[in-house]
């Protein structure tokens, strides 16, 4: 159990620091169903205690706590379920408790216990938000963790969106103790006379994660003694400014790259190519090549070559893909290979319908497997079920009517939440959606293709619902 001081002063303010970071990133609003997932440690019992005020001053509807059993601790994994039940049970909420095997499924899948016990997450809390009708999780990442994370990923190499490091809100996670620290969320616990579980897992420096916190945070706090809030508060900037660029590589990329054919040739135009700035000049490469081969992504070092490649006009030396200059264009072309994708070297084709959508309207895939309703245009109502089956959009931004078909090569949105544009398949891809129903995902896009809405999986951010929204759109996918 936790009992030693912290070494700082609580900040008196906690709550409304908290409302404060809600409400400049939209995490809630009143009547929201937030589900808080508890691991039994510091930083999520005192979550679960916060969300427990907000909930008494009617600002949000506190559904429940989650927590998933890694099988990584043993007893003091019991443990740990047995002392959540005994919280849930104090704090008047549901428990929602479910195991996974990460040992094993990291050693199946040749991944690293991090990494299959953060997907083994990703899939129980989707199951916790339909299992107690939520709208959100939250989960109780710290300042301090922010700051760890900005280390790890400079460490690795990334670059703006990977150093904006956690975004307050992404999709249906939500990280409402971004602007606490580790010592403020103790204080809190000790003057309620409250303990937590504390995993003896977290001392051991051969976990990257563990090495910053206890080896070089320590020295960066030399150099600065407030070195978490400063790449804390980096990280903030970083995000919006990437969000930025992102917006414009976007509209860069519309007017000077064009799809040539269904298997995803792509043709740049160079001269609005060349005079793109260096920023815009690489996501504009990589969103290119990447559409020309969607299979797989870019780096930095492949996306040099290619801007080499096409301001030299001579050939480029990139994998999978072949770059030929006619004139005033570039043509990338995927490479023909005989293998797994067949001897023209693209995967099979998909299904090519595509169905008008009116507003209001509705449509049925072929053999009957969905329907998807439009309504609206009306005005924006106070609430809405909220499930991954149906969406508000900005009726202003979608036209009379839209689109709906399914996953073509190259496609990209910018989800809801996210810093910037991602391919399709890797949506459906972390959404755990089987290989064999990927293509069968009905995609809404509007009248001139961009895509609004991945059905019953992503929201596409430019569409959302904001402040300013007169009228709304709402879409509902049935099975």
């Amino acid at each position: 159990m936790g009992s030693a001081k912290p070494n700082s002063m609580p900040a008196p303010d906690l709550h409304d620091r908290i409302r404060r970071l809600a409400a400049t990133h939209k995490l809630w609003e009143r009547g929201t169903r937030i589900v808080a997932a508890v691991s039994g440690g510091s930083d999520s019992v005192a979550l679960a205690f916060a969300l427990r005020d907000l909930a008494s001053a009617a600002e949000i509807v506190f559904a429940g706590i989650a927590h998933l059993n890694h099988h990584i601790r043993g007893v003091e994994a019991d443990a740990d379920v047995q002392f959540v039940r005994a919280l849930a049970d104090k704090l008047g909420v549901p428990a929602i408790i479910a195991d996974a095997d990460v040992p094993s499924a990291a050693k199946e899948h040749h991944v690293s216990i991090e990494v299959a016990g953060r997907h083994a997450r990703q899939r129980f809390y989707r199951e916790v938000i339909g299992s107690v009708n939520a709208d959100r999780i939250a989960v109780a990442h710290t300042r301090d963790d922010q700051a760890e994370t900005v280390v790890l990923r400079l460490a690795r190499g990334a670059g703006g969106a990977g150093l904006g490091a956690m975004a307050p809100r992404r999709d249906h996670i939500i990280r409402p103790l971004l602007d606490v620290t580790r010592d403020e969320l103790r204080h809190f616990l000790h003057g309620m006379n409250e303990t937590w579980r504390e995993d003896a897992t977290n001392d051991d420096r051969s976990i990257p994660r563990n090495l910053v916190r206890h080896e070089v945070m320590p020295q960066l706090r030399k150099l600065n003694a407030q070195a978490d809030a400063a790449l804390a508060r980096a990280a903030e900037i970083l995000r919006g400014d990437e969000e930025f660029l992102e917006r414009l590589a976007n509209a860069a990329f519309l007017k000077c790259v064009e799809n040539v054919d269904e298997h995803g040739t792509v043709k740049v135009d160079i001269a609005q190519f060349a005079n793109l700035v260096l920023s815009l000049k690489r996501r504009v490469a990589r969103y290119a090549l990447e559409t020309a081969n969607p299979e797989r992504t870019y780096g930095l070092e492949e996306v040099d070559e290619f801007c080499r490649a096409v301001a030299a006009g001579s050939g480029a030396n990139l994998p999978d893909l072949s770059l030929e200059r006619f004139s005033a264009g570039a043509v990338l072309v995927k490479r023909k290979v005989h293998g797994v994708h067949g001897v023209h070297g693209v995967p099979p084709s998909v299904d090519s319908l595509e169905l008008r959508l009116d507003i209001p309207g509705t449509v049925e895939a072929p053999r009957g497997a969905w329907t998807l309703t439009a309504r609206g245009p009306i005005a924006t109502p106070d609430s809405l079920d909220s499930n991954a089956a149906q969406v508000m959009v900005d009726a202003n931004e979608i036209g009379t009517h839209l689109i709906v078909r399914y996953r073509r090569p190259g496609d990209r949105l910018h989800p809801l939440g996210a810093p910037g544009r991602r391919k399709v398949q890797d949506v459906l891809v972390d959404r755990k959606v089987p290989r064999d129903d990927r293509d069968a995902v009905p995609i809404v896009t509007t009248q001139t293709g961009d895509i609004v809405w991945v059905a019953g999986q992503v929201l596409a951010d430019p569409f959302r619902v904001t402040p300013l929204t007169k009228s709304v759109v709402v879409l509902t996918l049935r099975r």
